[in-house]
């Protein structure tokens, strides 16, 4: 962002505008902007609407914000509801309430202890996930500590990933029926599941848990299993043989 001073914007009530570079943007009321929102520092309170681009160095939403175009943000609290119609592109970022990407979002470490939806792709550095989460496409990260919540719904459609870890959250409610996590495609280094439905889980080291319903695994360098689960053909693979056995 430019080093020269730029002016504030404030809304108490609801107000208008066409958009433009500031420095921080704090929003109480009801605001529409009809264009691009360029800030260092963005808080909405209330509601929001950009009718265009929404790029921030730090931004904090506890209301409702709506973006049709882009968003990007050095760090990023979402606490209220989010939707953002466009690309999201995120460096430090907690979710406590609801984000909505409605394509591609990208970012270093996301901490999700609300819900993520995302109709595209999420490549991130690392992922912690206690909450709730859907991706349509591809997740990819370096690390991934998924949480499963006996009440959470949650899919992905493939996972690729050097570390996954997908485990049941211990609390009071152990008691309680669990939903497992789903997705059509895991694979990485290390994977080790708990109360996961997939249908091909491939790596180098693979656990299986408790409460995990797998298709088929493919492993290249060992395979464990835990607990009660269920899993269909397991298959070990090496560079030049392929042998595979039945469980």
């Amino acid at each position: 962002m430019s080093q020269e001073r730029k002016s504030d914007f404030r809304v108490m009530g609801e107000s208008h505008s066409g958009g433009g570079a500031f420095d921080k943007v704090r929003i109480m009321g009801e605001c529409t902007i009809n264009g691009s929102l360029e800030a260092n520092s963005c808080k909405v309170m209330g509601e929001c609407v950009v009718k265009g681009d929404l790029s921030c160095d730090y931004f904090k939403n506890m209301g409702e914000v709506s973006v049709d175009g882009r968003f990007a943000a050095g760090e990023a609290r979402f606490m209220g509801e989010t939707r953002i119609g466009g690309d999201c592109m995120l460096r430090q970022s907690s979710i406590y309430g609801q984000l909505f990407a409605g394509k591609n979002l990208t970012g270093d470490n996301l901490k999700v202890r609300g819900t993520l939806q995302a109709t595209g792709d999420v490549s991130l550095e690392s992922l912690e996930m206690h909450g709730g989460i859907y991706v349509a496409g591809l997740l990819n990260c370096d690390e991934a500590n998924i949480a499963v919540k006996f009440r959470a719904e949650n899919y992905v459609k493939e996972i690729g990933a050097g570390r996954v870890t997908v485990r049941r959250k211990r609390s009071w409610f152990n008691a309680a029926p669990v939903k497992r996590f789903r997705a059509e495609i895991i694979e990485g280094d290390y994977v080790h599941l708990e109360y996961t439905e997939a249908s091909v889980v491939r790596g180098s080291v693979i656990e299986i848990g408790d409460g995990c319903k797998i298709d088929r695994v493919e492993y290249s360098g060992a395979y464990k299993t835990n607990g009660t689960f269920e899993v269909g053909k397991v298959i070990r693979t090496e560079l030049k043989n392929t042998h595979s056995e039945e469980e």
